[in-house]
């Protein structure tokens, strides 16, 4: 469609071309084996996916150990025995013309025993708010063996196939507390200087940077935490000279940490994280990817049209429609299931408090995906999503 010529035209990442510059940014569906193994419904959910025009899907919240979760469902990478599982979900993926991405992440202090039965554990003595669990302090010996997960991790996404590997450094999670010096309290050489404050993921890139391509790399960054001695772009120049000295492949940006989740839906409704990316390309010549509530093609062409970014990722318009990218392309734009919470702030985020509670991930909008209508969201049920849907869409116009 010439007018989103933009967005539907080809990008390169790194050495990958990918077919347009749309991306599902990273969804974690919360679907794998107790033991991270990824599961054939969760496949099937990125499949589906992947048959819907996207230039790139970005599978998220893999961890690198059962202690790095968040939820008790949550993939895990790293062990020989998640490898078939990784391999068969890349393929699926790629088999229909979507690049396939995965994010790596640890939740640290974010972490949740009440879930995972795990210890929490971060730099440096914290408690987030509303999980009010104190993380334990890691020894020098366990930061080294992280790393070594980390690395892992890394190796066995390549292995498996997948293009790109996304480190999440960002939203409160480990490599995040260790940047920051809102969480980094430390006075060994893990903590204080930038120099000592980046050893975390520079120790990591450096354990896996003659196994694996270091332009198969990117990284989730943050443009604003929202905190006075959190980071946001006058503080995070340390890191991206960093990741450009490797060559990554591409940044995502986005905003925000557990403790200012209010702020950061502010911002995102407003458009804010758009504008974070933009001055991220001030400070990069590597690709910047923009996210954080864009809901349409014309949103997102707009974005690229005011050099807010290179390309652009959307999730939970996506999680509300699968098909969104390919009605558009085909004139339907009329037929688009929209996302609630994009409708109206705070109307719904049931795919996200499903997902923190240990739920069956799901979607009220009749045009969402389910893994199983006959089991987890049987059709009565479903019947009485579609309802739900439509009374506050009516009560919405």
């Amino acid at each position: 469609m010439n007018k989103y010529k933009l967005s539907l035209s080809p990008i390169k990442l790194g050495k990958v071309l990918l077919k347009n510059k749309i991306v599902c940014s990273p969804v974690g569906v919360n679907m794998s084996e107790t033991n991270g193994t990824i599961t054939d419904k969760e496949i099937d959910y990125f499949e589906n996916l992947s048959k819907n025009n996207l230039g790139m899907i970005i599978v998220g919240n893999a961890t690198v150990s059962n202690m790095g979760k968040g939820t008790l469902n949550e993939i895990v990478i790293g062990k020989p025995y998640h490898l078939p599982q990784l391999k068969k979900l890349a393929n699926k993926i790629k088999s229909n013309g979507s690049v396939a991405c995965i994010q790596i992440a640890h939740k640290g202090a974010q972490g949740n025993s009440k879930y995972t039965g795990e210890r929490v554990v971060g730099p440096s003595k914290y408690i987030v708010p509303d999980i009010g669990i104190e993380a334990e302090v890691l020894t020098i010996e366990e930061i080294k063996e992280i790393e070594n997960e980390y690395a892992n991790a890394i190796i066995q996404a390549d292995e498996a196939g997948f293009d790109f590997i996304e480190i999440m450094t960002a939203h409160g999670y480990l490599m995040h507390q260790f940047l920051s010096e809102h969480t980094n309290k430390r006075e060994d050489e893990y903590g204080g200087s930038e120099t000592n404050r980046l050893r975390f993921l520079r120790n990591i890139i450096e354990k896996v940077k003659n196994k694996v391509d270091t332009s198969k790399l990117a990284a989730k960054v943050t443009g604003n935490d929202f905190l006075p001695k959190g980071l946001n772009f006058s503080k995070i120049g340390f890191l991206i000279n960093m990741l450009d000295s490797y060559n990554f492949a591409y940044y995502q940006v986005t905003a925000g940490i557990y403790e200012t989740a209010k702020q950061k839906y502010i911002h995102m409704k407003k458009g804010a994280y758009w504008e974070y990316a933009k001055e991220l390309k001030k400070l990069t010549k590597t690709p910047v990817m923009a996210q954080g509530g864009i809901t349409s093609l014309k949103e997102g062409e707009n974005i690229i049209k005011n050099n807010q970014s290179d390309f652009w990722g959307m999730a939970q318009a996506l999680i509300a429609d699968p098909q969104l990218v390919t009605k558009t392309i085909n004139n339907k734009e009329n037929e688009i299931y929209k996302c609630l919470a994009h409708i109206k702030v705070g109307s719904c985020h049931r795919c996200r408090y499903l997902k923190q509670k240990d739920l069956d991930f799901a979607c009220v909008t009749p045009g969402s995906w389910s893994p199983d209508l006959t089991n987890k969201i049987n059709l009565a049920k479903r019947n009485k999503d579609l309802n739900f849907w439509n009374k506050i869409i009516s009560n919405l116009k």
